[in-house]
């Protein structure tokens, strides 16, 4: 094991079974065939996927999708402290396109048996939507809608996103095109300004911690795109070789070896808001580098 420590949090840099690791959310089928694609082609690992004491995937299940997928005997890992105040929990929201309004929307969910609240403002809202982790936030410029579903439709955290993935798939059939925003984004002050006219932001169920750990623990998925987790440091640039991790020996053995390998890379620490081939990270990073 190769550690790493900060003011705040404790990094385990290690190998374990992929067979041991457990996912708590499901993967998107065309990030994962594309993936599987470019893996095959790939000599190194660049970064591990990020778990916590229980082995609990919390960032990486795509790749940890394509290491069981391609038989892979082992994977590193980077082992946080889930419960650790620097690891924060955020969510996907659901940004709809603005060709039909809010009418097709309303239509479904009030067809599943949803029932809609409006909102006076923004923090309405957010107060509303944290008295039931279950409900869902519908916002259109500055109008805001609560969205509950009763209890024998959504009881729990899995079966809210379950119902949110029907009613994404409602949408898509009437070619109203979904994408992915990070929750943040619509604290933003000029959020709403930066909007195309009408456009639809669905605000997602805000589960805990807990719930992704049970969901994990009790072998159930979270919809695709559910979680977002912010790690307050996070390494990249291990580049280990990826056909040690198909190689039959044992787990102590490759771990050794990992460990070694990092030994002998150089380490740069960095502060949060760097640009890393062509990505942004909010996070402190340590990156890993060869001697010269």
């Amino acid at each position: 094991m190769f550690s790493l420590e900060t003011e705040t949090l404790k990094l385990r840099l290690q190998v374990t079974r992929v067979d041991s690791l457990l996912e708590h959310e499901g993967t998107l089928p065309h990030v994962a065939d594309k993936l599987i694609l470019e893996f095959k082609n790939w000599a190194d690992l660049e970064n591990p996927v990020i778990v916590d004491e229980n082995n609990i995937v919390l960032d990486g299940n795509h790749r940890t999708y394509v290491f069981k997928h391609l038989k892979f005997k082992h994977i590193p890992v980077c082992k946080i402290g889930y419960f650790n105040k620097s690891v924060r929990l955020r969510y996907w929201f659901r940004m709809i396109g603005d060709r039909k309004g809010l009418g097709p929307l309303k239509q479904i969910i009030e067809e599943m048996g949803g029932n809609l609240y409006h909102a006076v403002d923004k923090e309405t809202l957010i107060r509303m939507m944290e008295q039931n982790r279950f409900s869902y936030g519908v916002q259109q410029g500055n109008a805001y809608i609560l969205v509950r579903f009763q209890e024998e439709v959504v009881n729990d955290a899995v079966g809210a996103y379950d119902v949110l993935e029907k009613i994404q798939e409602r949408l898509r059939e009437q070619d109203l095109g979904i994408t992915y925003i990070p929750c943040q984004s619509v604290r933003d002050a000029n959020f709403c300004t930066e909007l195309g006219e009408g456009a639809i932001v669905i605000w997602t169920p805000q589960i805990t911690k807990e719930m992704v750990v049970d969901a994990a623990k009790g072998d159930r998925l979270f919809a695709p795109k559910t979680t977002r987790h912010l790690i307050a440091t996070r390494p990249l640039n291990v580049n280990a070789p990826i056909h040690w991790f198909k190689e039959d020996v044992s787990l102590e053995e490759i771990d050794e070896r990992f460990s070694n390998f990092l030994k002998k890379k150089e380490i740069r620490r960095f502060g949060p808001g760097q640009v890393i081939d062509g990505r942004y990270y909010e996070e402190e990073l340590f990156v890993f580098y060869d001697r010269r």
